[in-house]
């Protein structure tokens, strides 16, 4: 389980910043000719004059330096900042890995990584029930000789004494050890992939035929 929380951490961070830099490049990918096309009080010209070229240099100079930079006026330059703002809002696909890893970024590698070693830690989560079927069933018996519900409820002794007996077969029975192969096993899968995935290219071939159950994990699993 704290195998999979971390994993789902990473997950969750690898996303938030796969979503910043889609919307990063989206700016500087933007020129002023591509916004207010609509307007026809406001010339790109001016800002381009200026040395103003992209939806992102708008944002960092702001309303009132890119008026004295670009010399219009503030009407003028707030309209530019909103339609720069319309560019940075968040769109459909900001926090999805490009389909093809040729036109993967850094963010793009460390979300499908990310991805990878969530869906293997779930695989191990899937396989520790058994393994600690034990334990939880022996909590719950411990809670059950709290002395209030002894006292109140009738028959609580004839009870527990029944579910013990229940643990005790299974214990007895020898499936914890066989589950706990198991889950070895997949720890060990687990592990060796995590040592892979620091090859982007491994990356990007896993990526190839796991796509789709990689970006139903990130809608499902990721928060």
């Amino acid at each position: 389980m704290a195998l999979y929380k971390g994993a789902q951490l990473n997950a969750f961070k690898a996303r938030n910043a796969k979503k910043k830099r889609s919307i990063q490049d989206r700016l500087s990918n933007t020129p002023v000719t591509g916004l207010l096309r609509k307007h026809a009080n406001v010339n790109p010209m001016a800002l381009l004059g200026a040395g103003v070229a992209t939806a992102d240099h708008i944002l960092e100079l702001g309303a009132s330096r890119l008026a004295a930079r670009a010399n219009i006026d503030a009407d003028a330059a707030s309209k530019w900042i909103n339609a720069a703002r319309d560019v940075k809002r968040a769109q459909a696909g900001d926090d999805v890995p490009a389909l093809k890893p040729a036109d993967w970024s850094e963010e793009d590698v460390g979300l499908v990584r990310a991805l990878l070693a969530l869906e293997s830690a779930e695989l191990l989560r899937s396989a520790t029930p058994g393994l600690s079927y034990a334990t939880d069933r022996a909590r719950v018996l411990l809670k059950g000789t709290g002395w209030l519900r002894w006292k109140l409820t009738t028959g609580a002794s004839d009870n527990l004494a029944e579910n013990i007996a229940e643990l005790s077969e299974w214990i007895s029975s020898g499936k914890g050890e066989a589950h706990q192969a198991g889950v070895e096993s997949q720890l060990a899968r687990h592990l060796a992939l995590i040592d892979d995935l620091r090859n982007p290219g491994e990356v990007a071939r896993l990526w190839a035929y796991k796509r789709e159950e990689l970006l139903t994990l990130l809608r499902e699993e990721v928060p």
